[in-house]
């Protein structure tokens, strides 16, 4: 598309009533997006438009950054009322997910009578087993337990919270089970560059790769640099980011192998160490955000997921594992729909989609290093090998 001339820019202007100074078009011909200048100096009621009216509203392509999930703390003392509102906030939460997804009236166990009509119910299965070539659930929500019956195999698991398309009767008779899913829709376009690497492992990788990678990275027009677990050796990690990009911005989850983690999940954020920086698996670089696993943040109106490990079908059921920690609601659902999920841990990269939602491994210094930028404009990617 050719650019406007000075004349196209001084019409289009005059066209809703404004006269630009010399300064204000010679801005409006640097810039490569005046139209939208336009739309945005509306606002105003000056009749003469000047470069300098137009200053506040350059930003317009300023960065945008939200932390939309991240797990701070855990409760010391836990009691059984902890453990029944934990159960029941999972219930509620996917509950409602269901609901705003699939437009039925859904009725509580409770309300199950021997009519007959078709009924559409959501409980979290409690057991699974076959009988005489049926496959039987149990399931239970907030008003008691239910058993439904399949005359056929049904892909359901433990603990899941599901919606079941049934015949009303005790036994509930069921004809489908319905997963929350996450909706079809458009892959929502932002502006900028990601770029995504994990599974470092610095307590016993080769640090050649990571460093041309460094290298490359600090030169690039990339703000975000997002790391998804398993760095190990943070002061190694500390150290290259010092050395090489102290101006970029780093969100950095932890993985199942950082010592700081072990077991536990969803995991709290590695610390941030300050005031002594000699402090083994303390991070000591103010460009480094430490989030959770799983966390979720918003790059310029693109919400990415970062986890560090991930199956597919957790978006199909909006829920991210099972969780080891009893917290004051469950963390774990997948309350916020993504547009880009950044995982690690299988030290295997690929780049897949599931219904516009772009999921990222970039391997690991271990077997297969793949740093992977994703253009948040486009939505394109790109695998590199250093």
């Amino acid at each position: 598309m050719p650019e406007p001339t000075r004349q196209e820019i001084v019409n289009k202007f005059f066209e809703h009533g404004y006269l630009l100074t010399p300064d204000a078009l010679e801005f409006l011909e640097k810039s490569k997006n005046y139209e939208k200048l336009l739309d945005e100096i509306k606002i105003t009621d000056k009749f003469i438009i000047d470069k300098n009216d137009f200053a506040k509203l350059e930003p317009a392509e300023t960065e945008k950054i939200k932390i939309l999930k991240n797990l701070t703390t855990k409760p010391a003392n836990l009691t059984t009322n902890d453990f029944v509102r934990f159960y029941n906030s999972k219930y509620e939460k996917m509950r409602d997910i269901i609901a705003e997804r699939v437009k039925k009236d859904f009725i509580s166990f409770d309300k199950l009578d021997n009519s007959r009509n078709e009924v559409y119910v959501i409980g979290i299965v409690k057991e699974i087993r076959t009988e005489d070539n049926k496959k039987i659930i149990e399931l239970e929500d907030l008003t008691g337990l239910i058993t439904a019956i399949f005359d056929k195999e049904v892909d359901v698991e433990p603990d899941s919270v599901i919606a079941v398309r049934g015949i009303s009767d005790r036994p509930l008779i069921g004809k489908d089970i319905i997963y929350p899913d996450i909706p079809l829709r458009q892959p929502i376009k932002g502006n900028g560059k990601i770029c995504a690497i994990s599974d470092l492992h610095l307590e016993e990788a080769p640090l050649d790769a990571l460093i041309n990678f460094l290298k490359w990275f600090k030169d690039q027009n990339i703000k975000y640099l997002l790391v998804t677990g398993d760095v190990v050796d943070l002061d190694r990690f500390n150290k290259q980011v010092s050395k090489y990009i102290p101006d970029k911005t780093v969100f950095l989850i932890p993985g199942n192998a950082d010592p700081v983690v072990g077991s536990e999940y969803p995991s709290l954020p590695i610390d941030i160490v300050t005031d002594t920086p000699s402090v083994r698996h303390g991070l000591t670089n103010d460009n480094i955000i430490s989030l959770s696993n799983p966390s979720m943040i918003e790059i310029n109106n693109i919400k990415i997921l970062l986890i560090h490990s991930f199956e597919q079908n957790m978006l199909n059921k909006r829920y991210l594992g099972k969780s080891k920690l009893i917290l004051d609601e469950d963390y774990l659902v997948l309350d916020y729909v993504p547009d880009i999920v950044v995982c690690g841990h299988t030290h295997e990269p690929f780049v897949t989609n599931y219904k516009s939602v772009t999921i990222v491994n970039p391997g690991s210094l271990l077997t297969e290093f793949r740093p992977t930028v994703v253009d948040l404009a486009t939505r394109e990617w790109e695998q590199l090998r250093f």
